[in-house]
């Protein structure tokens, strides 16, 4: 019997996973608590609320049972909001195989240590799949990937075997993988680019779209570089896929939920997702707790605290972010 892949959300990403993973032929099992999304998954074969327009095979099954999601599967892909990672993580524990191998796609900082989440899902785990836990960072959009079009991700990874088999697992003729030791790093990086991506939605915003937005992006690799090597991680991640490639993916596309934040926020009169029609954006939690990760490393990082400024601001909230590309001098 073919073991199951178990992918803990049914979202976006997770479905898109969902297809790639499908063409393997083994049973792929997603964990889902919202009734509609499950239901139509298993009367239609489709999941129109979050990636409408794919039918998914016999195979691919939502569920809300986490123990049926994770018992026997030899790989489970973490794909819930970074809100939720340590609670479902916390009930799964119990019930994953002791070869396990777990991957997470969930971005953002710990609340309490400022570490990236993985780290924190790491410590959640039994001792022996810790060492076997691997982070999935580049620029992918869930649709575009979905469809086929050429992606790329990056995995990293202390265990050279782990890290090869999700590999294996993913790459397609157009999903192309790489691999990094660099944990915390890309975890860093995946969490860090949400915040500079405000900044690029907010040149939009402004009405300026091409020269600032460039030169946005330049100033945010510089600082990503330097937060990284301060953190004890490899700088050369920010200009790898984790960094550079996921930036230009989140702050330049049109579906970037955290680039639409961005460019609503200027001339509003609420920050409130809600208010700007958007939900759940994961780069405004990542910028406070990023601007305290700069504290907490004794740096500088005018670019993100800036935008930090502008999201605790309480009416013209673009003001910080104008006033520092204004008086910014270039060395």
């Amino acid at each position: 019997m073919k073991r199951p892949i178990a992918i803990l959300g049914a979202g976006n990403m997770a479905s898109a996973l969902a297809l790639v993973l499908a063409r393997h032929n083994r049973p792929v099992h997603l964990y889902c608590i919202e009734e509609d999304v499950t239901e139509e998954m298993r009367r239609d074969r489709c999941n129109t609320k979050y990636l409408a327009g794919h039918r998914f095979p016999e195979h691919v099954v939502a569920t809300p049972d986490l123990v049926t999601v994770v018992n026997q599967a030899d790989v489970v892909f973490v794909a819930v909001p970074s809100f939720a990672v340590a609670e479902v993580i916390a009930k799964a524990r119990p019930h994953l195989s002791e070869d396990a191998i777990v991957a997470s796609i969930t971005k953002g900082l710990d609340p309490e240590t400022l570490d990236p989440l993985i780290l924190t899902e790491a410590k959640l785990l039994p001792p022996k799949l810790r060492k076997r836990i691997c982070t999935i960072g580049g620029p992918a959009i869930a649709t575009e990937m979905a469809k086929g079009s050429p992606t790329a991700l990056v995995i990293a990874g202390k265990d050279k075997k782990a890290t090869e088999k999700v590999r294996a697992l993913l790459a397609t003729k157009t999903v192309k993988v790489g691999t990094s030791r660099d944990v915390k790093g890309v975890g860093l990086a995946a969490a860090l680019k949400n915040v500079y991506a405000i900044g690029l939605g907010m040149c939009d915003g402004l009405k300026h779209p091409t020269n600032a937005k460039a030169l946005v992006m330049t100033l945010a690799i510089a600082e990503m570089e330097s937060i990284l090597e301060r953190a004890g991680s490899h700088l050369e991640t920010a200009a790898g896929l984790a960094g550079l490639g996921d930036l230009i993916v989140t702050g330049m596309s049109p579906h970037g939920r955290n680039r639409t934040f961005g460019e609503r926020l200027v001339g509003a009169k609420s920050k409130k997702p809600a208010d700007l029609g958007l939900g759940t954006v994961e780069g405004i939690s990542a910028t406070v707790l990023a601007a305290q990760l700069v504290k907490k490393l004794r740096m500088d990082a005018p670019l993100l605290t800036s935008i930090a400024r502008c999201l605790a601001s309480s009416k013209t909230f673009e003001r910080p972010f104008v006033s520092y590309l204004k008086t910014l001098k270039l060395s």
